[in-house]
């Protein structure tokens, strides 16, 4: 029976993860890294950790990769299975454990890894390690807290969370447990940002990648592991860094364009006063101003008679 903790959670995800549809349009970005696997492994067998509806499960579906989702709630697993999706309930270490050595092409975790924690979570990338075939991956995926609305307010809205984890932290414990290639992705930022060139500040606080992922390698499988350097070769996302730099830069272009004209405006103010003091020492504008003396005198005068005449 789902408990109504279990639903509880299973609405919140519908509301605040996203749709199913977009969600599985947004895990597409990991297909150049696992499609190349199916040409090495005919049952390229795989283990989702955490599978929540099965957005994952269905995309490896879709393309022929064998994975089984594993779920502790029973909401989430009911999602998934009205989909008639491979997924079980079970919790995640231990469904490691019970798995034999290098039994695995793929595993996967998204949007587990802060939901656990350190030292469990140092667990799975261990038995992960241990599960994998050689040139098997694992892919895990979390909040970015590079990114300060999601590192300091987002992040916060699931209760279950733990704390951020920055990249650099679960880079660091996947190397440091024995994975030859590690990779991070930067995931979701907004479509054209990063070459905007009217950036906000709000976009440097949000702007940022709000997700990443670190994908890894086992070693052991050199075929394997070349048909995959494309992938890890690539540029992902949008970093702080990269960001803020371009506002900065931006506003400092702003400021030289508004010296420029500043610049442009006091040249013409100097030479219309240069032109004006021209105009004043010239004799023919002493000449002129005679003249025109004269002429309004006459006027005057020529007025004032015929205002007599008649």
């Amino acid at each position: 029976m789902t408990s109504s903790s279990q639903l509880f959670y299973r609405a919140f995800e519908d509301r605040y993860r996203g749709s199913r549809e977009l969600i599985k349009s947004r895990l597409k970005v990991y297909l150049p890294f696992i499609l190349p696997l199916k040409q090495f492994d005919q049952t390229c067998k795989g283990i989702d950790l955490g599978c929540g509806r099965g957005e994952w499960l269905e995309l490896m579906q879709d393309n022929d990769i064998n994975v089984q989702g594993v779920d502790i709630d029973q909401g989430m697993l009911d999602a998934a299975r009205e989909r008639g999706l491979n997924a079980n309930h079970g919790d995640a270490i231990q469904v490691l454990q019970a798995l034999k050595s290098e039994s695995q092409m793929l595993v996967s975790g998204f949007h587990i890894a802060e939901h656990l924690p350190f030292e469990v979570l140092r667990a799975l990338i261990d038995e992960s390690l241990r599960v994998l075939k050689p040139g098997g991956l694992l892919v895990l995926e979390t909040p970015n807290p590079e990114n300060i609305v999601v590192g300091t307010a987002s992040f916060y809205l699931d209760p279950s969370h733990q704390k951020p984890i920055p990249f650099q932290l679960l880079s660091f414990m996947v190397e440091y447990s024995g994975f030859e290639k590690v990779k991070v992705l930067r995931l979701q930022e907004p479509a054209g940002l990063a070459t905007n060139n009217v950036l906000t500040f709000l976009n440097v606080l949000n702007g940022v990648s709000p997700d990443y992922s670190v994908v890894a390698q086992k070693g052991g499988a050199s075929k394997i592991v070349a048909a995959i350097v494309p992938a890890f070769e690539a540029d992902y996302g949008l970093s702080l860094e990269s960001l803020a730099n371009s506002y900065d830069q931006q506003i400092k272009a702003k400021a030289q364009q508004a010296e420029m004209i500043a610049q442009q405006a006091e040249a013409k103010a100097q030479q219309a006063e240069e032109a004006l003091i021209a105009m004043h020492n010239s004799s023919s504008w002493r000449l002129n101003t005679l003249l025109q003396f004269v002429r309004s005198i006459a006027n005057r005068l020529f007025r004032r008679a015929l205002t007599r005449f008649f």
